[in-house]
């Protein structure tokens, strides 16, 4: 499994940023502070994460490796609260159903027309 240490090189390295870079971005002294990272010496601070996951544009749950890296850039993602997503759900279902009565309600009309017929 890949560390936290590489996961932060890979985005320094993908974002074409030296230690040193990276350092002034997280407003760090020198690069020791990001080498450390890297090498699994020492770890950013919860805020530190979140800023690192906001510049790789990641999460800073993928920082530590609690969850996979979007395959695809995260604005073709949409965050929606669960209770929202329950909602829209109960009604796509809602619309189904609908639909689905409506379907066999022109059946049996179809099926009463062809007996009226014979």
């Amino acid at each position: 499994m890949i560390s936290i240490g590489q996961r932060i090189k890979q985005g320094r390295e993908k974002l074409g940023l030296s230690q040193e870079q990276l350092a002034l971005i997280m407003a760090k002294k020198g690069k020791g502070t990001i080498s450390n990272w890297e090498t699994n010496k020492n770890e950013p601070s919860i805020a530190e994460f979140k800023k690192l996951a906001e510049l790789f544009s990641t999460t800073a749950a993928y920082l530590i490796g609690e969850t996979p890296q979007f395959e695809e850039p995260q604005e073709n993602y949409v965050m929606v609260k669960k209770d929202d997503l329950i909602e829209l759900q109960k009604k796509a279902l809602e619309r189904e159903s609908e639909k689905n009565r409506e379907l066999l309600d022109l059946l049996e009309q179809s099926k009463k027309s062809e007996e009226n017929e014979a």
